[in-house]
């Protein structure tokens, strides 16, 4: 199951924390996993192209390849009031995916993503 953290100060998403596999299926070939990385991916190129922020100070991964794969997204606190509403938003937009993603596809009998911190009710 892929564990996501979603970390808060006060209503600002500052961090998204996702790791582990979804075990959907077999590596290759599991859509779940593909979805969170693809929405996590997809928020740190946002970051960078909208935001303008260098993905070396917000992205990283570890145990690239591995059932222990790690992912983090950081938002940098730089940046005027507009490219942190921006920043916000992306996030937001992640975290709504995310969210989409564990109530189509667990199920009463197996869990596949677990959202933890969200301040949407996870389905």
């Amino acid at each position: 199951m892929i564990s996501v953290i979603v970390n808060r100060e006060g209503n600002r998403i500052c961090a998204i924390y996702a790791n582990e596999h979804a075990g959907y299926d077999d590596p290759g070939k599991d859509i779940v996993c593909a979805g969170v990385s693809t929405l996590l991916f997809t928020a740190a190129s946002a970051l960078e192209d909208i935001c303008g922020y260098d993905s070396e100070s917000f992205f990283r991964i570890s145990n690239e390849g591995t059932e222990d794969v790690n992912l983090r997204i950081t938002v940098p606190e730089q940046g005027s009031d507009e490219t942190r509403d921006r920043a916000q938003i992306i996030m937001r937009t992640c975290e709504l995916g995310l969210i989409g993603i564990a109530r189509d596809y667990n199920t009463k009998k197996k869990k596949y993503v677990e959202i933890i911190n969200s301040r949407t009710p996870e389905v």
